[in-house]
């Protein structure tokens, strides 16, 4: 997902789409300076062209596998509820 000219043409239900030349449209946001200077450090190494460049792609990534996250991440939360269910059920067990 890194450098010049990278594309987004992938398929799968995961992936955004992007065709090469599509419109852009400006957005404005406010991030911390020191974040900033993070950003700036980083995209200069990874030889990207610009800011924006390195943000779009970073956007376009975290959107990508935040979904996956969200399910990796509500999936151990169902399965921590139903070991605690269990462990308080053994626990229990004599009383019920």
């Amino acid at each position: 997902m890194r450098g010049r000219g990278a594309s987004h043409h992938r398929s799968d239900k995961n992936i955004i789409i992007v065709p090469p030349g599509s419109p852009k449209k400006v957005v404005s946001i406010k991030l911390e300076v020191d974040i900033i200077r993070e950003i700036d450090e980083v995209w200069r190494k990874l030889g990207y062209s610009s800011r924006s460049e390195f943000i779009r792609e970073a956007i376009l990534y975290y959107a990508q596998i935040a979904p996956i996250l969200r399910s990796v991440k509500n999936r151990s939360k169902d399965r921590i509820g139903s070991l605690r269910n269990n462990l308080v059920d053994e626990e229990f067990e004599d009383i019920l």
